[in-house]
């Protein structure tokens, strides 16, 4: 996808921000156990799981209805017409590893039935 190549460079940043930020806790933590140092892992991971979610969902073209092209767009489930975009929705959802992600899409309707959904289908 177009839109991930953009974002490509962020991550080998957001993932050595990780490894550093480990290495400084087992820095000051040296004598923990197993048992903490995956917590403090995991809590770091989580975080980055989630950025790393919301880029990925965000970077299909359902997320930007207007900006996708026809062939591109979403179709409505039950009659199969492209939706009309109707602005921006904001939408929280949490992951598996309890991370927040906030994904801001486009809210489209069918422009057949007048229904919609943040993005059709999704």
């Amino acid at each position: 996808m177009k839109r991930l190549a953009g974002i490509a460079g962020r991550w080998a940043g957001e993932a050595e921000s990780v490894w550093s930020g480990m290495a400084d806790w087992r820095a000051a933590h040296p004598k923990a156990p197993l048992s903490e140092i995956e917590e403090a892992l995991d809590e770091r991971l989580n975080r980055l799981r989630a950025r790393l979610l919301a880029d990925l969902a965000l970077a299909s073209t359902a997320a930007d209805v207007p900006a996708a092209g026809a062939d591109e767009r979403p179709r409505c489930e039950r009659c199969g017409v492209a939706p009309q975009a109707r602005g921006q929705s904001a939408r929280g959802l949490v992951t598996q590893g309890g991370g927040e992600v906030r994904l801001r899409r486009s809210y489209a309707t069918c422009p057949r039935r007048g229904d919609g959904s943040v993005p059709p289908g999704r």
